[in-house]
């Protein structure tokens, strides 16, 4: 049996549209060069954490926010 794909976005996260990706570019690249004329450099970090990080006894109301990416098989 073939599972029908939902295709509304999940609670809290939002699809964006080409003309709003445009300025959602146009506004980070001002953001970016005003940050390079003060000698700062761009840097990523991932969007994936260990669970144990955002779970410490320090995270409070946070960790109800936490979308958890399970392993098939695993809980």
């Amino acid at each position: 049996m073939v599972m029908a794909l939902k295709k509304k976005p999940v609670t809290g996260m939002k699809d964006m549209m080409p003309a709003e990706m445009e300025v959602r570019d146009y506004v980070i690249g001002l953001i970016k060069e005003t940050y390079k004329t003060f000698g700062f450099s761009s840097m990523e970090t991932p969007c994936v954490e260990h669970i144990e990080n955002l779970c410490s006894k320090q995270g409070g109301d946070n960790e109800k926010l936490i979308f958890k990416i399970l392993k098939e098989g695993r809980s």
